[in-house]
């Protein structure tokens, strides 16, 4: 039974996003969206065209909040390296908050429209960029670290939180951020 009624396309995509963890995307019905959000199948459709255009939806949620704290954090003036931990910390609060969106998302990545997906993985590239030549700034000039590789494995590091940390476990943000900054204690050697 739903909690409350989806009145706007937000709520239905919390709704739907809610469907699609407990039975997984291909598993849920429009139905099971219908019933998720309080209610009927042609009320869902006034809302969205389909079942996938309610993934992509859920794409826009992650990319768009991600990017608006990443663009600030980027934009701040700060040192490399505090705009590197405020990156990081971006990366933990957006996951936290966004948990059940960022799983369907990573998981159901191949159900996608051909245009989301593209812009998913576009944007993906996009912030990668942004962390590698962030990571330039830090790293000393001959560190031998090759900031490609590097981003990539620090953000597939990022990205998939939603596996595995519980914002509301015995781990708190900033012990988790801290142990993330041990880890990657080079890049705060300055």
């Amino acid at each position: 039974m739903a909690r409350e009624r989806a009145t706007d396309t937000t709520a239905l995509v919390a709704a739907a996003a809610e469907a699609f963890r407990r039975k997984g995307y291909r598993n849920a019905t429009i139905d099971d969206i219908a019933e998720a959000a309080g209610i009927s199948r042609p009320t869902v459709y006034k809302y969205t065209r389909s079942k996938q255009h309610l993934l992509d939806l859920m794409v826009d949620e992650v990319t768009g909040d991600l990017g608006r704290r990443l663009k600030e954090v980027l934009e701040s003036g700060e040192p490399p390296q505090t705009r590197l931990r405020e990156m990081i910390w971006a990366h933990i609060e957006a996951a936290s908050a966004n948990r059940t969106f960022y799983a369907i998302v990573f998981s159901e990545e191949v159900e996608l429209s051909e245009q989301g997906r593209a812009t998913f993985r576009s944007w993906a590239h996009g912030r990668t960029q942004d962390f590698r030549l962030l990571l330039d700034e830090c790293l000393p000039a001959g560190s031998g670290v090759d900031t490609t590789i590097a981003a990539n494995l620090v953000l597939s590091m990022l990205a998939t939180l939603y596996r595995w940390y519980d914002p509301a476990g015995p781990v708190k943000p900033e012990v988790l951020s801290d142990q993330i900054e041990k880890l990657l204690g080079a890049l705060f050697a300055r």
